[in-house]
């Protein structure tokens, strides 16, 4: 059975609002407000990675999980039960004092975000075909990077011109509207494909099918290394620019125009690969993204590093945009949870070890070797990707 696309539209638009808001208060719990407070509370670098590396965590150990879970049962109960952390958690950062308070806070908030995004995409994914549904997603990205475009913004003139008191505040807020506006989601439409072939076996036997697949790893993994440079970008890029004398409404905005260049081009990257192929998208993506991250550390004035920050939002749009479309078209309509699923685990764990990781090269050498750290790991993925794709495809068609 075909989507209908009219309906289609009104959930579309009704879903994005609510990632736009969730993400909106996602970005700004830590972008650049996390590793400015954790240094404000006596963090080093070192410190500042682990605590940024924290809250994928969750992501890692919950985001399959999630997704077969709402395969099988529907999207509905998993979606509430994220917002309501969504909700709860930022108030909680009104109360740290210790650099160990804040971990365990951001351990908790990334249960929301683990959750979240992969049964939020599946719906989307469930109402439109393969031909329409990388622009979906890719239109769906770009609501959710309205929230994290406004973010580092918001974010870097609320600690500016008054404190990080009032910056969790308004997250908490923001999230509370979400709450009330996922009431008006009818999250399991009787019309969708997805719904009329609802998985009847075992969850955990569905979800063991989709992590065999050897393209959905694949694909999966290009996602983590590409969030591994985003978790390096994210943590250290404000300590870069904190090194060099900026203050914070610098800091925001360095970090906001990224996000600017991923709002606007990730629809047309995904209409892209609709036409296209996902793959090409792919390549190019992390080969432009090595480069562009390798020059970061190098510049020295707020204007080349805004430049910089946004030509690496524009090769995270061309990989992202990409991925879970693919990973959809592999696992079929029956599993795109689970195939989101495990795509958004595999991401989790790129974007929790890039500043974990990076944050120890950072303290023992120099942001130039961080960053050089991660140009390399996209440069192999694309010619990872590449050749595995093709070993892939061969096997397929012999």
């Amino acid at each position: 059975m075909k989507p209908s696309v009219g309906k289609s539209g009104p959930l579309l638009i009704i879903i994005g609002t609510i990632a736009a808001l969730v993400i909106f208060t996602s970005t700004m719990s830590k972008n650049p407000a996390l590793p400015l407070l954790a240094q404000s509370i006596g963090a080093d670098a070192a410190q500042v990675g682990l605590i940024s590396a924290i809250s994928p965590i969750p992501g890692i150990l919950i985001s399959s999980f999630a997704g077969a879970y709402s395969d099988k049962y529907g999207r509905k109960r998993v979606m509430f039960i994220s917002l309501l952390i969504f909700a709860t958690a930022p108030f909680t950062y009104l109360f740290v004092t210790e650099i160990w308070q804040l971990g365990i806070i951001r351990f908790y908030h990334g249960f929301a975000t683990g959750m979240f995004m992969p049964v939020a995409m599946a719906a989307i994914a469930d109402h439109y075909p393969a031909e329409m549904r990388g622009q979906a997603l890719g239109t769906y990205s770009s609501f959710t990077m309205v929230g994290r475009f406004s973010a580092p913004f918001a974010g870097g003139a609320l600690i500016y011109f008054a404190n990080f008191g009032l910056l969790y505040i308004v997250c908490g807020v923001t999230a509370i509207i979400a709450l009330v506006l996922a009431f008006l989601v009818r999250w399991d439409e009787p019309f969708t494909k997805a719904h009329a072939i609802r998985r009847q076996g075992s969850m955990i036997a569905a979800l063991k099918e989709v992590v065999k697949d050897s393209g959905i790893l694949l694909t999966s993994s290009m996602e983590g290394i590409q969030y591994f440079a985003m978790g390096t970008f994210e943590a250290f890029l404000p300590l870069y620019c904190l090194s060099l004398g900026m203050n914070g409404l610098e800091i925001g905005a360095i970090m906001g125009v990224q996000v600017i260049s991923m709002l606007i081009t990730k629809p047309f990257m995904g209409r892209f690969s609709d036409k296209r192929g996902r793959k090409p998208s792919i390549i190019v993506g992390l080969l432009a993204g090595s480069v562009v991250i390798l020059l970061m550390p190098f510049a020295v004035d707020p204007i080349s590093l805004a430049i910089l920050s946004v030509l690496f939002g524009i090769t995270v749009a061309m990989v992202t945009a990409s991925t879970s479309a693919l990973v959809c078209e592999i696992a079929g309509c029956s599993a795109h949870g689970s195939a989101i699923g495990v795509l958004s685990s595999i991401m989790d764990i790129g974007h929790s070890l890039g500043p974990l990781i990076t944050g120890i090269v950072v303290t023992l050498v120099s942001f130039q070797l961080g960053f050089g750290l991660a140009a390399l790991l996209l440069l192999v993925g694309a010619f990872a990707f590449f050749f595995g794709m093709r070993r892939i495809d061969d096997r397929s068609s012999a």
